[in-house]
């Protein structure tokens, strides 16, 4: 927004005329007739951050700039220029000498010598108002004699960025003696390393909590309240930086502004981020709106543009989920919850998405509500989502701690103590490039009655697969049931049905965990076996303790051929060790 006049000179030079900097002065007064508001204290620099290796001395860096807010051109010669602390003390002037400024526009003011002034400097007062103050604040004033043309307060000084007035509206003596008004400059650099917006407009509104600036006129925000936003999709592991590519998608029920809403873990008390902005965030129903790390596409993984309605950083980090762990996210309206979810598994690459049917507060309490996407929004990384758009219908999971047994819940049944173990292994498939697709183990029943692997979740020697599906899965008393990484018997090598996929490399060890409890661990050794052998417990020691042992493993026999491959083992069947 400019607040310049369309008819200014065509060469300010015909209208500024740069005096020779401090003068004695005579202290009766200016020589053009001002009043108050004539003139207004627009932006502060206190503070310059030298280049690394550089002087740090402010001396010919610091600077402040008023504003003709005037119908004409005003000669400023006589005007007198005090800094003080904000209380008065320690106050120090300066005359000015002959200078025009036209109405529209802005002069600089700043501790040079009249021939070392920097490019963006007008007018130089040398060391006559002494240092701007990089803490506690100051007061500058402008006067004419003991009339006051205009006075501002500057405070919270950071180094490198100047303190502006609030361009939501035109510069106005009486706007700037509210501090709430004032912001930091962080948009353009004037300088390397130096911020602000010396001689031109400036460009930073401040946040005034509970108002935004809507089109250059600051209002209410509307504030959403419990129903009105619903946290609908949320990408916690992407493949780039999480950091950087992270996001949260949230369905807008009812038409609200999101300027200070909270994002938070409900679960730590670390890592909360605030929605912040000086413009309304104004969101309306029926939409989707992506909160991301970064709104620079080169770096938050491609997310479209124009969905992105805000950040949330700082240090929060979304996590991945699972049974035992599960992942949580909430967000807040001066400091009331309006939707809280967790999720219990994570896919990388992929965005849990809640099913578009259940978009409700409630409904996505659940996790069983969310599933992992499918359509691609970044080619160049895989990453699967909708962000910003409406989410795929979703093939429901029951409600946690079910299954879907023959199109009805009921309670998954877990494995007792014992009763689950790992008794075959195949951790090197024969042939070139086969181990990410022909690895394989199995495990069996050994107790007298069925149990649902629902739930649980595979390891190896550090990632986790958990096995979140609809359908029970069970595996009969004295029956078996394998692992791969996949259920194509075209791609594992002919293997009989698949219980559950793994998506871990196979070494010389594997786990079964419902939480964190360890079911089984079994531990085995490639020994002396070409690859294309699997390693098989030996049936008398098929217990969870046994097969911890090495030498209780055998290597499969040349007899004991399988599917389509030259792989030997005896998956899904009883092990026959010499």
């Amino acid at each position: 927004m400019s607040y310049r006049l369309a008819f200014v000179s065509s060469s300010l030079a015909s209208l500024l005329f740069v005096g020779c900097g401090p003068s004695g002065g005579s202290g009766a007064g200016c020589k053009d007739k001002l009043i108050a508001g004539d003139l207004v204290i627009t932006e502060v620099f206190a503070d310059f951050q030298a280049p690394t290796g550089g002087s740090g001395v402010d001396e010919g860096k610091e600077w402040f700039e008023v504003y003709n807010a005037s119908d004409r051109p005003l000669e400023l010669e006589g005007l007198t220029l005090v800094h003080s602390r904000p209380d008065g003390s320690k106050s120090k002037s300066h005359e000015m000498t002959t200078v025009t400024i036209a109405p529209g526009q802005f002069l600089v003011l700043g501790n040079s010598a009249a021939d070392l002034l920097p490019p963006y400097v007008d007018y130089g007062y040398s060391a006559d108002l002494g240092e701007l103050f990089n803490t506690d604040g100051g007061l500058l004033a402008l006067k004419c004699g003991s009339t006051e043309i205009d006075s501002a307060q500057y405070n919270t000084v950071k180094s490198g960025h100047s303190r502006e007035l609030t361009s939501a509206q035109p510069p106005d003596y009486t706007v700037n003696d509210d501090l709430a008004q004032w912001c930091q400059g962080d948009a353009t650099e004037f300088d390397p390393g130096n911020f602000g917006t010396p001689g031109a407009d400036n460009d930073c509104t401040p946040i005034v909590v509970g108002q935004c600036n809507d089109g250059g006129t600051m209002r209410d925000a509307v504030a959403p309240v419990p129903g009105d936003l619903v946290i609908s999709e949320i990408m916690t592991q992407p493949s780039g930086d999480d950091a950087l590519q992270e996001w949260i998608e949230l369905a807008v029920v009812h038409d609200v502004d999101l300027n200070g809403l909270g994002v938070s873990r409900p679960s730590t008390t670390t890592g909360a981020s605030t929605v912040d902005s000086p413009d309304c965030i104004h969101v309306t129903a029926g939409s989707y709106v992506v909160l991301a790390k970064s709104v620079d596409p080169t770096m938050n993984g491609g997310l479209p543009p124009t969905a992105i309605v805000g950040t949330f950083k700082g240090a929060l980090s979304l996590v991945n989920g699972s049974t035992g762990t599960p992942g949580d996210l909430q967000i807040t309206y001066n400091g009331v919850a309006l939707d809280t979810v967790t999720w219990t598994k994570t896919t990388a690459n992929t965005a849990l998405q809640l099913d578009p049917d259940l978009i409700d507060t409630t409904a996505n309490d659940s996790p069983s509500n969310f599933c992992d996407a499918t359509a691609i929004y970044d080619v160049t990384s895989a990453n699967k989502g909708s962000p910003g758009m409406g989410n795929v219908q979703c093939n429901l999971l029951p409600p946690a701690g079910m299954c879907a047994d023959a199109g009805t819940n009921r309670s998954i049944v877990k494995p007792a103590a014992g009763q689950l173990v790992i008794t075959e292994a195949l951790a090197n498939p024969a042939g070139t490039g086969t181990d990410a697709t022909q690895e394989w183990f199995e495990i069996t029943n050994t107790g007298a009655a069925a149990f649902d692997l629902n739930e649980l979740t595979l390891k190896g020697t550090s990632t986790t697969n958990a096995i979140a599906v609809s359908d029970c899965v069970s595996v009969t008393a004295g029956g078996f049931a394998v692992f791969a990484h996949s259920t194509d018997p075209t791609a594992n090598g002919g293997l009989p049905a698949v219980a559950a996929t793994f998506t871990f490399a196979l070494a010389t060890t594997a786990s079964v965990l419902d939480g964190t409890t360890v079911l089984d661990q079994a531990t085995w050794s490639t020994g002396t076996a070409p690859d294309g052998k699997s390693r098989q417990l030996k049936t008398a020691n098929t217990n969870p303790a046994d097969n911890d042992v090495t030498t209780n493993f055998c290597d499969a026999q040349a007899t004991q051929t399988y599917g389509t491959t030259t792989n030997l083992g005896t998956p899904g069947l009883a092990n026959v060790c010499p």
